[in-house]
């Protein structure tokens, strides 16, 4: 078998098994050859997404249990293999998908580490935006939940869907570089977003797989929440719950935005606040105007919020140095999924 062959196979078996998919395309596939070695891939189709305990991979592949785990312990440094974190006597092992936790996220997690992570990252960059395009603007559905930033929510405002309550009830915390934003930075320099990075908010186990591996530093809790405020300072919008991790989204990079500002695709779910706007408080300065991340707001006399492209993030309440710009609840209310 070629090269070629086991990495576009490795390729088709991640867009099969993944719940979202992959187009395997040649910058998909240049991905795959910088993050696996040959004998990588070849293991990484024997095992697959879903894996199986370590006791049984090492009698299914008829290797030594504590030499496949050193295989496998070095795949999940370099962000290609999932193994269930403080579990090191029997623990589950399986090939990563595609995002949350996956491979267009983990190889730079934890910055540049290793001597092919600038093309990494370039690669990553590239199909990043062909998933979009290719995937997430093909589910028919927004899929993205917007969690309102906690301190631009009004006091009466449930604990389920209040991220800072979200986290305390969590256990363990890491942070590492926004895997779309540096890749980013790495494929086009000087013209690059100019948002912060380390802004990939992590809970629980995917926290402590992704301190394991050097992918990410453990934070606190505190240390959590002050993150908060300055991603909602420096415009980012909180997104997703998903196996643990927060995301802090920029409209530069992040392909759920992509898909909504290049692509005319429904993405986000909003939240369950929407900006009222006191018309004689506000002194039309634009600034909620130019922070706002979706365009939903135009200023002339005075500030004005198109509700039905408003996603609730709460950067304009937050923004406004006149407090004119308030939250209050939408008719129509979203249930948070806060498994």
């Amino acid at each position: 078998m070629s090269d070629k062959d086991v990495y576009q196979e490795l390729g088709e078996m991640v867009d099969r098994e993944d719940i979202v998919g992959i187009k395997v395309t040649p910058a998909f596939i240049r991905l795959l050859k910088l993050q696996f070695t040959k004998s990588e891939a070849e293991l990484a189709l024997k095992i697959g997404l879903t894996g199986a305990p370590l006791s049984e991979l090492a009698e299914k592949l008829d290797m030594d249990r504590d030499k496949l785990f050193k295989k496998l312990w070095k795949m999940a440094d370099k962000g290609t293999m999932w193994i269930d974190p403080g579990k090191k006597d029997d623990p589950v092992c399986r090939v990563l998908g595609v995002a949350a936790p996956g491979l267009i996220e983990t190889g730079i997690w934890g910055g540049i580490r290793f001597s092919y992570d600038v093309e990494l990252g370039k690669a990553i960059h590239e199909v990043t935006r062909e998933w979009a395009k290719e995937k997430l603007c093909t589910l028919g559905f927004p899929f993205a939940p917007v969690w309102a930033h906690p301190w631009a929510m009004p006091d009466d405002a449930p604990p389920e869907e209040n991220i800072a309550a979200f986290l305390k009830d969590r256990s363990y915390f890491s942070v590492s570089f926004c895997p779309c934003r540096l890749s980013h930075w790495l494929s086009d320099p000087g013209d690059h977003c100019e948002h912060m990075l380390e802004t990939c908010l992590h809970t629980g186990d995917t926290a402590r797989w992704v301190v394991e591996h050097k992918q990410g530093r453990e934070i606190t809790y505190e240390d959590a929440i002050e993150l908060l405020k300055k991603c909602n300072a420096d415009g980012l919008v909180h997104t997703i719950n998903i196996n643990g991790f927060i995301c802090n989204c920029c409209s530069d990079c992040c392909p759920m935005f992509i898909g909504l500002h290049e692509f005319k695709t429904k993405t986000f779910v909003p939240s369950n606040y929407m900006p009222t706007v006191d018309e004689d408080e506000c002194n039309a300065c634009g600034k909620c105007e130019k922070a706002c991340p979706v365009n939903a707001i135009e200023v002339e006399d005075a500030a004005e919020v198109a509700l039905d492209t408003c996603i609730g993030c709460g950067v304009c309440v937050t923004t406004c140095p006149t407090k004119s710009i308030s939250f209050i609840r939408r008719p129509e209310q979203v249930e948070m999924d806060t498994a």
